[in-house]
């Protein structure tokens, strides 16, 4: 980060900000890497969904299982959700340091949101929500429910949605729409999808109907955790001058 002050034609000092109203800097190729990273989703997903035709052996016995499946935790497909949830964190952390620095309104909210993905990073790692069962049991009988977890997930993920879309709020427009729809898609996937695939379990459905099912989870996860990523990023500007690149952090606009 650089701050520097130029003057006006008429010798008075130009604040940084001021200069950075009228020249506000490049966007950030945020876009690009959303693709890129659903391209890289879909081949993770893919490979796991296709890996027992490829082997000839039944789902969740096959020379990949263990690494790459899904359905499988500590593998290949959690360390890469892992590992961006961890960079969305530290992503917002880093707007959240800019905006404080460049006393912009709001910047309480970054915390807030790098605070809330971080506990869902933590939580992707560790398995804390399926830990919820033997809680859960104390207060529903275990034949009514596939996945206990759900009676505490459901009001979680509610109450974790509102959060989100309260603090979002004073984010930037494109940040705000980027980070709701994240928390809402992995919410909607961890939860939503996790109860549908608990009924379908409870109705004897197909294997073939519920490996589609929990890798459409996993794929929404995934891309919801791209769309946290890329929230913050949406809302940097970059100006490079030689060899010296400064970061600046958009405001909400005021209408």
């Amino acid at each position: 980060m650089t701050m520097t002050t130029d003057r006006s034609p008429d010798g008075n000092p130009i604040q940084a900000e001021d200069r950075v109203a009228e020249r506000p800097g490049h966007p950030l190729r945020w876009r690009r890497l959303l693709f890129g990273l659903a391209v890289v989703h879909a081949l993770v997903v893919g490979f796991s969904l296709i890996a027992p035709l490829l082997t000839g052996q039944p789902r969740g016995e096959t020379l990949f299982s263990v690494y790459f499946d899904v359905n499988y935790e500590g593998n290949f497909p959690t360390w890469w959700a892992v590992v961006q949830l961890a960079a969305a964190t530290t992503t917002l952390s880093f707007v959240a340091v800019l905006a404080r620095h460049q006393k912009i309104k709001g910047s309480a909210a970054w915390w807030i949101l790098g605070a809330l993905v971080f506990v869902l990073c933590l939580d992707e790692g560790t398995w804390l929500h399926e830990r919820l069962d033997a809680l859960a049991t104390q207060f529903v009988d275990i034949a009514d429910f596939t996945f206990v977890w759900l009676v505490f997930g459901i009001p979680i993920a509610i109450a974790v949605l509102l959060l989100a879309i309260l603090s979002a709020r004073h984010l930037p427009e494109a940040s705000t729409r980027l980070i709701v729809l994240g928390i809402a898609t992995l919410l909607f996937a961890a939860v939503g999808l996790e109860f549908v695939a608990g009924e379908l379990i409870r109705l004897s459905a197909p294997t073939a109907a519920l490996a589609v099912l929990y890798h459409l989870e996993e794929f929404l996860e995934l891309i919801a955790g791209s769309l946290m990523l890329a929230a913050p990023l949406a809302a940097v500007r970059t100006q490079t001058t030689g060899s010296s690149t400064s970061f600046t952090l958009l405001d909400r606009s005021r209408r």
